[in-house]
């Protein structure tokens, strides 16, 4: 396996940093993080996320520490910012490599780092949600303490659960209570479906309940103390605490959804992979205890070959029951994104990774599942380029580049199945990388920069500064944008009513400078009884001034 550090590095750099600096901050949470540690820098506050002088209630407070330190050392520039976010997702990816080797073999390790590095879910999470990323990190070290101390050595088992334990106190600053007690849901469900409940004894949850808790409860506990009932509400929500609520039935549909589509194109072999998960490899399957070291027939030694299977099969095990706690939060979410299912990401890699690893030992063994899963591929990706055609008739502004999104899309999505149509069985899974691998570098360098209005206000704001005199007042008709609020050299004003707060808006040069959505544009010119004019149009914001 000596190319597969280089193939993952590669795979990282088209994936995680190509066009980092080609947009500016987008709206979808990106722009929020940066605001809100910048107004933390200004006003020196340590304890409280803030967001124009309000306490944020949205997740931890050092959820915004990386961005606190990118703003104190870096520049306005949005490049630095996501290099420290590709960096945290490539840190991942070493992390579920080395549990993969660890448990499955060192090839199978480097495989569940390339089904990782090239899914859909993860660049998104860099690009948008350094919170779930950072806790996605900080959830798989504690879980992969756990499953040491489940199917590990037993020397220096304490060792690895206060390592694992102290990360899940860190997620818990960093994420919420949600991304932290995932792990410990998949240990019990684990202990359950295998019928081990002194399985759970071996990981110490209480006492590890009680570092957590006792790590986490002074930031907790101050912020109860300042707050009350109003960071309680939001507390059990976190990361994303003020997102609006759907309707409760809407949970469960999401958890599968997103999951599917995060995990795209491996989506495809996530269920192949799954009951591959009670495959015994090299040897005829024999009944032994899913416990946390199987105890095996007495011809075979613990360490043997027939050993190593149990335990990679009571592993594999553990990994689907930790996909299942992973996802699990999505149902409770308010809103939830789809990063979201990032911590479950990591767990589906891994029993992908564990399956090619089999594939590249005996390739026609594996022949069927691996002709369905590039099947089921092509089906996919040919209903995503449709979809994209689509979309390029309504977004004029990045039709070309949808289209050549969507010709790459059908053409990396039916390219495994052809492979493994002439008999290429190993070929096909490794070009089952394509559709993320190609198809990330357009949307960062071509599509996102021809869709930027869409995205923030960043073209509206830079506008506004150059247009309107200084200090001059900006009324706003909705929320302000995290962008607008990021870009923005002025004064941002809320008003309720249009028609009686305009004398209040008048700036130097005599007009007052409004922004509003365009879907509120005849309303906001009916409202304000003298005519219109449109400064700077984008999709998702209108710039505008009157003079009263």
């Amino acid at each position: 396996m000596r190319p597969a550090p280089l193939i993952l590095a590669v795979l990282c750099l088209a994936v995680l940093f190509a066009g980092a600096e080609r947009i500016g901050f987008t709206d979808d949470r990106e722009a929020r993080d940066v605001a809100v540690a910048r107004e933390m820098i200004a006003r020196r506050e340590v304890l409280t996320p803030v967001l124009g002088g309000e306490a944020l209630f949205e997740k931890p407070v050092l959820a915004y520490a990386p961005e606190v330190v990118v703003a104190l050392f870096g520049d306005d520039s949005p490049l630095h910012s996501r290099q420290m976010r590709a960096g945290l997702a490539v840190a991942l990816l070493l992390l579920t490599a080395s549990i993969g080797a660890r448990h499955f073999g060192t090839r199978a390790g480097w495989c569940a780092a390339g089904v990782l590095a090239s899914c859909a879910g993860l660049p998104l999470a860099a690009r948008t949600d350094g919170a779930q990323l950072l806790g996605s990190l900080f959830g798989w070290v504690g879980a992969a303490g756990l499953a040491d101390a489940m199917f590990g050595r037993s020397a220096g088992r304490d060792l690895r659960l206060i390592v694992a334990y102290g990360a899940l106190a860190a997620a818990l600053l960093v994420a919420g209570p949600l991304p932290a007690l995932w792990p410990l849901g998949g240990l019990v469900l684990y202990a359950l479906l295998a019928r081990t409940p002194d399985g759970v004894s071996r990981a110490r949850p209480l006492a590890g309940l009680c570092v957590m808790i006792g790590l986490a409860l002074p930031w907790y506990g101050a912020m109860i103390e300042r707050y009350g009932a109003r960071f309680l509400a939001h507390a059990p929500f976190f990361p994303y605490a003020i997102e609006p609520r759907g309707p409760w039935y809407s949970g469960p549909l999401l958890m599968l959804s997103f999951l599917v589509v995060a995990f795209f194109p491996w989506s495809a072999l996530m269920p192949e992979a799954m009951i591959h998960a009670a495959t015994w490899w090299r040897f005829a399957r024999r009944r032994a205890p899913l416990a946390g070291a199987p105890t095996t027939p007495p011809e075979a030694s613990p360490t043997g070959p027939l050993g190593r299977e149990a335990r990679e099969e009571a592993t594999a095990h553990f990994f689907i029951a930790s996909l299942v706690a992973a996802v699990l939060p999505i149902a409770i979410y308010p809103g939830p994104p789809l990063p979201a299912a990032l911590p479950a990401l990591p767990a589906a890699a891994l029993l992908c990774g564990r399956m090619l690893d089999h594939l590249m030992e005996d390739a026609e063994r594996l022949a069927r599942p691996i002709a369905r899963a590039t099947r089921m591929l092509a089906i996919t990706g040919s209903a995503l380029a449709i979809a994209l055609a689509v979309l390029a008739s309504r977004v004029r502004e990045a039709a070309p580049e949808l289209r050549l999104l969507g010709a790459v899309m059908f053409g990396a999505s039916w390219l495994p199945f052809l492979a493994s149509y002439l008999g290429r069985r190993r070929v096909a899974a490794a070009l089952m990388m394509l559709p993320v691998a190609l198809g990330a570098p357009i949307v960062t360098a071509r599509v996102l920069p021809e869709m930027e209005g869409y995205l923030n206000a960043r073209s509206v704001a830079l506008t506004l500064n150059q247009v309107a005199p200084e200090r001059a007042p900006l009324g706003l008709i909705e929320a302000a944008p995290p962008s607008l609020r990021l870009y923005a050299r002025r004064n941002l004003v809320p008003i309720a009513d249009v028609a009686s707060g305009l004398r209040d808006l008048v700036s130097a040069d005599g007009h007052v400078y409004l922004a509003f959505s365009p879907s509120h544009e005849g309303e906001v010119a009916r409202a304000a009884g003298s005519p219109l004019e449109i400064v700077m149009r984008t999709p998702s914001l209108v710039l505008a001034r009157i003079r009263p």
